[in-house]
């Protein structure tokens, strides 16, 4: 494929050198939906430029001086997509990155409705990233129609994957040695139609919480296993789905497993806060799945991410960043809700922080819990358009903050998911 790196990198200075980034990690995969603006969610105007492309973008760490830390080429991705957009394998080396909407045409520079009128998507990419400087796109596999959720299980021996299509509204991927799809599991008996929008493995490897955006619930699926071999055979529906929010988002498992971190988005009523829910799984049946507690956060919150100790939770909140530039209702600020996470499912509201940019959607931690890495969409500036990964220091203890570091890698405009390598 065309290697992007000197289109995407060359026409901002990449980072500031004067100051050394903070972040415990061999290296950041993020992805770029370059094709349109944010704000094309509500007019469906792209403001398309000249030569953009979705991007793949590797970054190795730490960083040296010069442009070969990083690495960029074209993937198919899209941000219209309320959960994930790729999940890592550790035990294969290799990223998976959903195409959730297709290529738009290069003579399309304004659709009806951004979530009915772009191509529909419908594939994986596979790519190499054992050695994170020198990512390779390997091949590409078939999905239902516009997927919208993807996650990896903790062995790495399965891949869950949502979309729209019906019959393949939930599919669960047997993977081989290589990490290559061999087998589908389809979902379970019924598991009712409807929109999917997040898929997540249980830290155990036996379960998966699925969000029903539709219905507005959060159901449990269990997983059958044939006991010689181990494998699934079937997924079956664990008790009643849960009636949660009114926009459930992107949701995760803490690393014990006890507790569901859902976010709300509230994108259906207007001006609302966001929150997030903890909810607490019934793994055995014998109970009701239960909601513990809930806590707002800022305005459209879009990214979740948990301490790697599992004691902070870090929400980002797009607030109205993302609307028409004209519009009387935009923010030019976005801003970080930190709360605290208590080992029985109790949650604190600790601060919010705001800061530059339009429509943040992913957050991760770095291995040591002590540095954040937060997408940014793209600018408030004219002539050329760019989007960044921002990066935040952590102080954990018994008054948690959060303080910006004083260093952005900039990115091809749209950058919305990011992962990091250990």
């Amino acid at each position: 494929m065309k290697n992007l790196l000197p289109y995407v990198f060359l026409f901002v200075s990449i980072t500031s050198f004067s100051q050394s980034l903070e972040f415990e990690a061999k290296g950041l995969i993020a992805v770029s939906d370059a094709d349109q603006a944010a704000s094309a969610i509500f007019d469906g105007k792209l403001y398309k430029e000249k030569g953009a492309k979705d991007a793949f973008v590797s970054i190795r760490l730490p960083l040296g001086t010069s442009y070969d830390d990083a690495r960029s080429f074209m993937v198919s991705t899209s941000v219209v997509n309320r959960s994930k957009s790729m999940v890592v394998s550790q035990r294969h080396r290799l990223a998976y990155v959903l195409e959730s909407r297709g290529i738009i045409a290069d003579n399309v520079n304004e659709v009806k409705n951004i979530q009915e009128d772009l191509p529909p998507g419908g594939f994986i990419s596979v790519i190499d990233i054992a050695d994170i400087g020198n990512p390779k796109v390997l091949y590409k596999f078939p999905t239902g129609r516009n997927p919208a959720g993807i996650s990896m299980s903790p062995q790495g021996d399965y891949l869950a994957i949502c979309s729209e299509e019906e019959g393949k509204e939930l599919q669960v991927l047997e993977l081989d040695q290589n990490g290559k799809p061999v087998r589908i599991i389809h979902k379970p008996q019924g598991l009712p139609s409807g929109k999917m929008t997040d898929v997540n493995w249980h830290p155990g490897g036996n379960y998966l919480a699925i969000t029903l955006a539709d219905k507005r619930e959060i159901a449990l699926v269990k997983t059958t296993r044939d006991g010689p071999s181990n494998k699934i055979i079937r997924l079956e529906l664990q008790g009643k789905s849960l009636k949660v929010g009114s926009s459930p988002g992107v949701g995760q498992f803490t690393a014990d497993g006890k507790f569901f971190l859902l976010v709300d988005t509230k994108k259906d009523e207007h001006g609302a806060d966001g929150e997030v829910f903890i909810i607490r799984f019934s793994l055995e049946g014998q109970a009701d799945h239960t909601p513990l507690a809930r806590i707002k956060v800022g305005q459209n919150p879009e990214g979740l991410a948990l301490s790697p100790d599992g004691s902070l939770v870090v929400v980002a909140n797009a607030r109205q960043t993302h609307y028409p530039w004209q519009s009387a209702e935009l923010t030019k600020k976005a801003s970080l809700s930190l709360l605290k996470l208590t080992s029985d499912g109790r949650l604190t509201h600790i601060s919010n922080y705001e800061f530059d940019g339009i429509l943040p959607k992913s957050i991760c931690f770095d291995k040591s819990g002590k540095n954040l890495a937060v997408t940014v969409f793209d600018y408030f500036v004219y002539a050329k358009h760019f989007g960044a990964v921002e990066f935040w220091r952590v102080k954990n203890g018994d008054k948690p903050t959060l303080q910006k570091q004083d260093f952005k890698l900039f990115m091809p405009r749209g950058c919305h998911d990011i992962q990091a390598i250990w």
